[in-house]
């Protein structure tokens, strides 16, 4: 009791002190006795400032680092938290505690390949305290859906006038996905997803005859990614997505050779296959992430180069609250010209209890552009002129189950023939996704 009273009384000698000579330089004794002290009472704001203040003129110790990390971590200021941890976990690797708290400030910063690599150097003991001794062949599985409805879009063919228009009247789309990670800082992504679309085909005459009919597209797409840690905040990826598309159809034809009437269905199917190639670096600072990304394609039997820039700020420095921008620059050639445009998505991320929303709405004419690391491709006839989405997910079981939601509503530009003078039309689309992630 009496050594805490002298304590005591020494803490409080040497706060008026501190605060009476601000500008002084404090003594390593004097910053030990008051930090911990500020540890001890979980005043972490005081500590922050203590320690800042003995920072500032180079002087540095290992305790201080812990208990810096720690006044931010417990103040959830994640991001802020990591430099401190991080040093004090190159100075001692065996310190269970800062080895935990730094784990953790990761996995809270958005950083989850940062927390797993250092988890491979932890000790049994800790890795059995965090549940990170099993190492599963397989450490996830992903599964989405999706479905789409439109307005009704089809123009109609006025009296003696020739009309030539396609209206989707169908979409589908589900993925399944595996990924693994190994060497503590590598993860493998590798995804199959089909899609399947429905078109009715107008080409209606000065009869009104009906000459053509449908067309059902299947697109196969097999995904591969690779993401590579190249140190702590700073990686690597690339991606390939490969894409089959079928296409079949029956189209009405005259018959009965010439001059004579008469009409048969015939039966038509096209196949083709493009290939998607994305790479990308992400630099992680305090608050920020910095990002910049290219992709290359042959959508549609054209040359695609489409590079970008990603910037996120995390405000609070966790993830509760995050602001990001994505601009990418998209250059195609079609019929030997380059055309240019560029496309914006901001977006916020916000948790509100244990359930993350991002909005998110982009600009720009969308047709053959990639998205989410060449994982989505915008391949559609119908060019996209705005876009509204809101993403919903959460964790569950201790995070190994990830639902997700998100809904989509489009501006859509199609555009047709009416006596051979191009239209265009603007409609509403709307997409509904689901998915799960579970993790091993």
């Amino acid at each position: 009791m009496k050594s805490f009273i002298k304590i005591g009384v020494l803490y409080f000698l040497l706060s008026l002190q501190f605060s009476t000579l601000a500008q002084q330089k404090l003594s390593y004794i004097q910053t030990d006795i008051i930090t911990y002290n500020q540890y001890l009472k979980g005043n972490w704001r005081e500590l922050i400032k203590t320690g800042k203040e003995y920072l500032n003129y180079g002087e540095d110790f290992y305790y201080l680092q812990i208990r810096m990390g720690i006044a931010y971590y417990e103040l959830k200021k994640y991001r802020k938290a990591i430099p401190y941890l991080q040093k004090a976990y190159k100075a001692n690797r065996k310190n269970n505690v800062v080895n935990e708290y730094l784990y953790y400030a990761y996995i809270f910063s958005g950083r989850p390949m940062d927390a797993q690599k250092v988890s491979e150097r932890f000790n049994v003991q800790l890795k059995e305290k965090l549940g990170l001794d099993y190492d599963p062949a397989i450490d996830a599985l992903t599964f989405d859906m999706r479905f789409e409805n439109n307005d009704d879009y089809f123009s109609g063919s006025p009296s003696g006038e020739i009309l030539q228009q396609d209206v989707r009247t169908d979409y589908s789309y589900f993925a399944l996905g595996v990924e693994h990670i190994y060497g503590g800082n590598k993860r493998i992504y590798w995804n199959y997803s089909k899609v399947k679309k429905s078109t009715d085909i107008y080409d209606i005459g000065d009869s009104n005859e009906q000459i053509s009919d449908d067309r059902d597209v299947a697109q196969n797409q097999f995904y591969f990614s690779f993401y590579s840690q190249i140190k702590y905040g700073f990686n690597f990826s690339f991606a390939v997505n490969i894409l089959n598309i079928v296409s079949t159809g029956s189209e009405i034809v005259p018959s009965g050779g010439w001059g004579r009437p008469g009409q048969m269905e015939l039966t038509t199917r096209y196949a083709s296959n493009e290939i998607i190639g994305f790479f990308a670096f992400h630099k992680d600072f305090s608050n920020f992430k910095f990002g910049l990304n290219t992709s290359i394609s042959n959508l549609d039997k054209n040359f695609q180069f489409q590079p970008g820039i990603d910037f996120i700020w995390y405000p609070f420095a966790n993830t509760n609250l995050y602001l990001s921008v994505n601009a990418d620059y998209k250059l195609e050639s079609v019929d030997g010209t380059m055309e240019n445009t560029a496309i914006i998505k901001p977006s916020m991320g916000i948790k509100l209890l244990n359930i993350y929303f991002e909005p998110s709405y982009i600009l720009g004419d969308i047709i053959n552009y990639t998205e989410k690391d060449a994982f989505i491709i915008n391949n559609d006839d119908d060019v996209i002129s705005d876009r509204f989405e809101l993403l919903t997910y959460t964790y569950l079981f201790k995070g190994r189950l990830n639902l997700f939601f998100k809904y989509q509503q489009y501006t859509k530009t199609n555009t047709y023939g009416l006596d051979g003078v191009e239209h265009e039309i603007n409609y509403q689309n709307k997409s509904y996704t689901g998915g799960i992630k579970w993790n091993f």
